[in-house]
């Protein structure tokens, strides 16, 4: 097979783990995003001596720049936050500035989130080319942490499995807090990523045929035929059950991550980075 057509697949493959999988799961916090309004009570005051009217509903204050900085400070996007803040400050305003007009526009904490959450994906996806010049040990990161996901989604996240791959349409279930917090880490190494590599532009390249007889070779290594892997099949051949092709997913990554650094450098360049901003 052609080193372009290989690649291409693989790239195609675990992409899906970054696509609008990513963009499904929202700002999740365990507190609510506004902590609700003190309510004042009155000190010494005499009991009525009639029931009185209950007090009326206090208007909520009218969210800020700074109140919505506040309120991403305290949820689990803080470092992220901070690295959008001081690297990417025009987008970084934008996107405060819109979070405060939903904010007064009333929409719910879950709607809130999932605009914010995109809003990350959007500033990313214009930037992941820079990612690929991005230090091994930062890339190798991100891959570990994708790996990683691909194994909880074959198991306690196992539900969502097929909805990852654009084969279940129906609503999301409840999400398991790791899948939460490995996509979470997705985000935030790919924006570290980007930040590393922006002043090493790397050009794209193909694996060599030595390259190639050692990708054949790991993957073979790992129980997965390389020409199911290389049309995709591995995953319809990996099992009914739920979370399996997760699971599949997950082997082709260790697969890939014992690779030398050089054809690890170019698989994961085409695989997170390079031509990802369409």
């Amino acid at each position: 097979m052609d080193p372009r057509g290989l690649i291409a697949v693989v790239v195609g493959l675990v992409l899906l783990a970054f696509g609008g999988f990513y963009f499904a799961l929202g700002l999740h916090s365990k507190d609510p995003l506004v902590p609700p309004a003190p309510t004042a009570t009155a000190s010494g005051a005499a009991a009525p001596s009639a029931p009185s009217a209950p007090p009326s509903r206090p208007t909520p204050a009218m969210a800020t720049s700074s109140s919505i900085e506040t309120e991403i400070a305290q949820s689990e996007h803080a470092e992220l936050q901070a690295l959008l803040k001081r690297n990417f400050n025009p987008e970084y305003n934008e996107l405060i500035a819109v979070a405060v007009r939903r904010r007064n526009e009333g929409v719910s904490d879950s709607v809130f989130g999932q605009e914010l959450n995109e809003r990350f994906q959007e500033i990313m996806r214009g930037k992941l080319k820079h990612g690929a010049g991005a230090s091994m040990p930062a890339i190798d990161r991100l891959a570990a942490n994708e790996a990683s996901l691909f194994r909880v989604l074959g198991t306690e996240g196992s539900s969502l499995c097929l909805k990852m791959l654009g084969k279940d349409d129906a609503p999301a279930a409840t999400t398991p807090e790791s899948v939460r917090q490995l996509m979470r880490l997705g985000t935030l190494y790919r924006f570290q990523a980007i930040v590393e590599g922006q002043a090493n532009a790397k050009p794209s390249e193909v694996l060599t045929t030595d390259e190639m007889r050692a990708f054949e070779a790991s993957v073979s290594r790992e129980g997965l035929n390389f020409t199911d892997v290389s049309t995709g099949v591995f995953l319809d051949k990996a099992g009914i059950e739920p979370g399996k092709p997760c699971l599949a997913l997950q082997t082709l990554h260790l697969a890939i991550a014992r690779l030398p650094e050089g054809t690890r450098r170019k698989i994961y360049a085409g695989m997170f980075f390079l031509e990802r901003d369409k």
